[in-house]
């Protein structure tokens, strides 16, 4: 009999998410990312967070003692995107510092872009410790299961 314990841990995450971005739609959070993010980096990061949270759902699900060895192969794929939500953070932070040069440059005055920066880096980094969190989890149900 497969132990649940992983994939109930992961999915209680996951609950606790969806309950997180409830109270972030009622108060307008998405909606001033989604208007003041001209890179939409914030959207692919989100996109690419919704992904991967149901690959390592996915093998958590799929965690037994006769399929640990190749899930913990697969589970490097955490690790992996982790780094790369990080790296795309700082990606739009730079498209975005690099807008609010070109309005500075134009002489216009407005501080739109700079929020494209923030934005990006804050759900980057965002997305990246939630990540962490689950490959973790996943990691711990692995040895749990080899143990």
């Amino acid at each position: 009999m497969r132990d649940r314990r992983c994939f109930i841990q992961h999915f209680t995450a996951m609950l606790a998410i969806c309950a997180t971005l409830f109270f972030a739609f009622v108060y307008g959070l998405p909606q001033k990312i989604w208007q003041t993010d001209v890179s939409k980096m914030t959207s692919l990061l989100a996109a690419l967070l919704v992904g991967s949270s149901f690959y390592l759902g996915w093998l958590a699900w799929n965690l037994s003692p006769s399929t640990a060895a190749s899930i913990e192969k697969k589970a490097d794929f955490g690790w992996w995107i982790e780094e790369k939500f990080l790296r795309l953070g700082l990606l739009g932070t730079v498209f975005g510092l690099s807008l609010q040069a070109e309005t500075l440059a134009t002489g216009t005055v407005g501080f739109a872009p700079i929020s494209t920066a923030f934005y990006s880096t804050m759900v980057g980094v965002t997305c990246s410790l939630i990540i962490a969190f689950m490959n973790r989890n996943l990691q711990t149900g692995i040895e749990r299961v080899n143990a």
